[in-house]
């Protein structure tokens, strides 16, 4: 059983190859554009794997935030009830850190509340702005800006990830290119060869 090349072989390989004399080109080429190939689909594929891996921190931002909030369901509190709350979703490739304002009204027959959740924009690129939250009560407060300055770390780490994947399609567009370029490509021919053929 050959052992795996590692990282610094497999880059001193190709070096030696590149000059060499005694190599099948032609099938070196085929093998560079393939590996290369291989190379942006694996990025694309850790890619959804890392934005996963974001979209599960978040949650464990999200859980923090709601662990307090339960711990001040009790008239105890001051500024009891808590009406933030966050909420993180994947859907398409599209990671959602947001918050929402909830309203309590009382139900019509006088037993308990119903709860209507009021999506709050965004309006920073990263981060939700302090305006946004000026509702707040005192002990939540802190805690919305302890988890906001996670969730916006989350959102730049994300936004980093999909101009990533931007790069990676325009780099398979220009592989394709290249491809293309170098099966166009004519061998050359000596000039001695060619005129001998032209005076018979």
């Amino acid at each position: 059983m050959s052992k795996r090349m590692t990282h610094q072989e497999i880059c001193e390989e190709w070096e030696a190859v590149s000059r060499a004399k005694n190599v099948n080109h032609q099938r070196g080429t085929k093998a560079a554009i393939t590996q290369c190939r291989q190379f942006l689909t694996a990025i694309h594929q850790q890619a959804d794997v890392e934005q996963a891996r974001y979209r599960y921190l978040a949650q464990r931002l999200c859980d923090h935030f709601w662990s307090h909030n339960i711990a001040h369901r009790t008239d105890k509190t001051p500024g009891y009830p808590g009406h933030y709350g966050c909420r993180v979703r994947l859907r398409k490739r599209k990671l959602e850190l947001s918050w929402y304002y909830n309203r309590f009204v009382p139900k019509k027959s006088g037993e308990g509340r119903s709860v209507f959740s009021e999506y709050i924009r965004k309006e920073g690129r990263f981060r939700y702005h302090k305006p946004a939250f000026t509702r707040a009560q005192d002990w939540e407060q802190p805690l919305i800006m302890e988890t906001e300055a996670g969730l916006e770390m989350l959102r730049r780490l994300n936004a980093n990830q999909a101009e990533l994947c931007r790069i990676v399609r325009k780099s398979e567009r220009l592989l394709k290119d290249l491809e293309d370029h170098l099966r166009g490509l004519k061998e050359a021919t000596s000039v001695s060869s060619s005129r001998s053929s032209e005076e018979r």
